[in-house]
């Protein structure tokens, strides 16, 4: 996945130092003095035409960090039309002068291939230069582009090296993804209690995916102490912001009544929020709410509908659900061999669901060739994952 440009504080730092005079590089000092005044007014007023006319006028007399506030006006598109090839124009003067903004934004240009050819190494080159000269920005972009083997070897290490980085100067997606490599191990020594806090640092920043990792820590009581309310808190404000996984997360809590009042109604509307954003997780679990009539009015045909939507995207549950429709023959006819196709998909992702009724077409040979012994392996696999059912199998089974 392409990592998108954060702007606002680079543009910041840049404005700052044009308003606090730059490099006076005009030959006319009394003429530079006055373009910067007009940039400064014209920005902090958001006339952004004018802006861009005295910065570029600036920018053209070599004026490096007006170079970058054009090169990142053309970026966004204000006081002029997007483009792309202009801002990487003068985001290369200004990078080669030292500029880390400049530095970075070419970053995300070459990332992304807008207005250059399209170039990971050429991405992680800039975003290098940028993150050894403090951006915290850039740092975070090294630290994701060495943890995922992207324009540079794969290196766990120098990824927690530069996350911490960024995370040290407060970068809120650095601090997230610096609590996943705590909570996975990965770089840095496993620890829930380190990702605990990093995840907390970003939260407060208002960070959603950090508000639902935290969730998930509180609900499995893991580095934090168990709590079901806190965990329903931290989705909440997550679900506030649009976030699909939070809203289906927190549809759970209500569905379960865990931190929450029970309410099948309540987790029907969050489910719904979610699916309709093409939460696969989401899909899955309002598919469920249908197939029972729980806080909807039953309906195989809805139920089948979005249990196909998230086993579309390989959701495990929805794969598992449209196995259970062709199985039982809701709102399709029944079709073993259709059932244990699902059910395998599920269960090569270790879904203990999967595994249990696929372990149960194999013990009674429904749409596959049946086989008591190969449904006591797929028994044990569920039980080891938690299915009570498979659990029971095993016991009628002598096992």
């Amino acid at each position: 996945m392409k990592k998108l440009l954060k702007t606002g504080c680079s543009i910041l730092l840049a404005l700052m130092l044009v308003l606090a005079g730059g490099s006076a590089v005009a030959e006319d000092q009394d003429a530079s003095k006055e373009w910067h005044e007009l940039a400064k007014n014209a920005f902090v007023a958001k006339d952004y035409e004018a802006s861009l006319h005295y910065f570029t006028l600036l920018a053209d007399a070599g004026d490096m960090y007006s170079q970058y506030m054009v090169a990142s006006q053309y970026y966004l598109g204000e006081g002029t039309e997007q483009d792309y090839g202009k801002a990487a124009q003068y985001a290369l003067m200004s990078a080669e002068q030292g500029i880390t903004a400049s530095q970075s934004l070419l970053g995300y240009l070459y990332l992304n291939g807008q207005g250059v050819d399209q170039d990971d190494a050429k991405a992680a080159e800039y975003f290098q230069l940028a993150a050894d000269g403090g951006d915290a920005q850039a740092q975070f972009m090294i630290s994701w582009m060495y943890d995922s083997g992207i324009g540079v070897e794969q290196d766990s290490a120098k990824a927690a090296h530069y996350c911490q980085l960024a995370a040290d100067q407060g970068n809120p997606d650095a601090q997230t993804d610096l609590g996943v490599m705590y909570e996975d191990g990965r770089g840095v020594p496993q620890s829930y209690e380190t990702a605990a806090k990093y995840y907390r640092l970003a939260a407060d920043q208002g960070n959603p995916d950090a508000q639902i990792n935290l969730g998930v820590l509180y609900e499995g009581g893991k580095g934090v102490p168990q709590s079901y309310e806190t965990a329903a808190e931290y989705y909440r404000l997550a679900a506030e912001q649009g976030h699909p996984v939070a809203q289906a997360n927190l549809g759970v809590m209500y569905d379960d009544g865990r931190g929450v009042p029970q309410s099948y109604e309540t987790a029907a509307e969050y489910y719904q929020l979610s699916a309709d954003q093409g939460c696969a997780f989401g899909q899955a679990c309002l598919a469920q709410l249908y197939e029972f009539g729980d806080g909807v009015e039953q309906s195989g045909e809805m139920s089948l509908k979005y249990y196909q939507l998230s086993a579309d995207q390989g959701d495990p549950m929805g794969q598992w659900g449209m196995g259970k429709a062709y199985q039982f023959g809701v709102g399709v006819d029944v079709d073993y061999e259709k059932a244990a196709a699902y059910y395998k998909l599920s269960a090569d992702q270790e879904d203990p669901d999967g595994l249990e009724c696929l372990g149960y077409l194999y013990l009674e040979g429904l749409g596959v060739e049946q086989s008591q012994e190969k449904a006591i392996e797929l028994y044990k696999l569920a039980a080891e994952r938690g299915s009570e059912e498979a659990q029971q199998q095993l016991m009628m089974l002598g096992q």
